[in-house]
């Protein structure tokens, strides 16, 4: 469950987290979608509660109610928080209260590294104790595998010093750094004016199309976004082609265009593109703003992409120590019965004691 969400989608007709919408899916959970997320705080939520007197007892029952219902018949209950310790403190909802309210361990997962994540840790740590939460372990998520040796002695030493339990070391993946093209529409407010049906394609870097086309054309091709003010034809043209030329086999196109500055290219220009699958978003910011908000965005996963989803299960079941886990909590865990199909709810089960 995920006792407080920020993000929302529509599930059986009602609003709940995305990452609780994710796992349900991914992970064939039988969890009441509303009773794995209680409270959500929507755009707009903070500065209503704030100014009106909201009650921080009544998003506490409805937190304590939907683990209620969730962990009937269940074994175990991760409680995903909401980025760090910190964060919900606004309206009296922490994850640190939280994580006191249901008397859970906290897991943190932090950043790869050395000095960063462990100072962030330590700050997550202070606000843990000062609610009485102990915690539990460590995971240390997007580690570049070229440093994964380098950074693991030392943080395996510091874990040993300060009394601190490390689960794992879990490998940065650049696939699961990817973004849709459709993240980046929603995300943006960008309109869709061509290739509706490549707007599932990853996209990992972008590029500012800012030079003459020969030169553009060496830095784009698949995974590629290209930010083009929408009076460069000749820009457009040339993404056009070369994305023509490197369609899948399904005709679906890997590569995308997004014009800026509110400026569409002429009609005719336009009837070229939509003649092509390839997906062409425009936003009313200029070059710079624009580049910084795609910049900035993070990449989300939804069940439906498959190939994410296996990737990341199957760095967790890799790089994650299970046997330490499952001694900690008491449990047994059978390993995935087929690679990349770790669903949490069939794989877990009491220990035999």
């Amino acid at each position: 469950m995920k006792p407080v969400g920020q993000r929302t989608v529509s599930m059986d007709g009602k609003l709940v987290d995305e990452d609780v919408a994710l796992m349900i899916n991914a992970c064939h959970l039988r969890s009441a979608p509303e009773a794995a997320s209680p409270v959500t705080l929507p755009s707009g939520f903070t500065r209503d509660f704030l100014m009106h007197g909201g009650s921080v007892s009544a998003l506490e029952q409805r937190i304590r109610d939907g683990f209620a219902e969730v962990a009937e018949g269940a074994d175990i209950i991760i409680a995903e928080g909401t980025g760090h310790a910190g964060v919900g403190s606004v309206v009296d909802l922490s994850n640190a209260r939280v994580a006191a309210l249901l008397g859970a361990e906290v897991i943190i997962v932090t950043s790869g590294g050395i000095g960063k994540p462990i100072d962030e840790l330590c700050l997550n740590q202070a606000l843990f104790a000062r609610e009485g939460v102990s915690i539990f372990g460590v995971v240390f998520n997007k580690v570049l595998a070229s440093k994964m040796k380098e950074t693991r002695d030392p943080v395996y030493a510091w874990a040993e010093h300060h009394d601190q339990n490390v689960l794992g070391m879990i490998p940065y993946d650049g696939l699961l750094s990817k973004i849709t093209v459709a993240q980046i529409a929603e995300e943006t407010g960008a309109m869709v004016h061509s290739g509706q049906c490549s707007l599932g394609c990853l996209i990992e870097k972008f590029i500012v199309g800012a030079e003459s086309p020969h030169r553009f054309l060496a830095h784009f091709g698949p995974g590629v976004l290209a930010l083009i003010p929408g009076d460069r034809e000749d820009l457009v043209l040339a993404a056009v082609s070369a994305a023509h030329t490197a369609v899948s086999c399904d005709g679906r196109s890997s590569s995308a265009i997004c014009l800026t500055s509110g400026i569409l290219p002429h009609p005719n220009t336009m009837a070229i593109v939509k003649r092509t699958s390839i997906p062409l978003i425009a936003v009313e910011e200029g070059m710079f703003r624009a580049a910084s908000r795609i910049s900035d965005l993070v990449a989300k996963m939804t069940a439906a992409e498959l190939e994410k989803v296996d990737r990341a299960q199957e760095l967790v079941s890799t790089h994650l120590d299970f046997s330490r886990l499952a001694e900690r909590l008491g449990i047994c865990i059978r390993p995935p019965s087929e690679k990349g199909n770790a669903h949490v709810g069939s794989d877990l089960r009491p220990a035999q004691t």
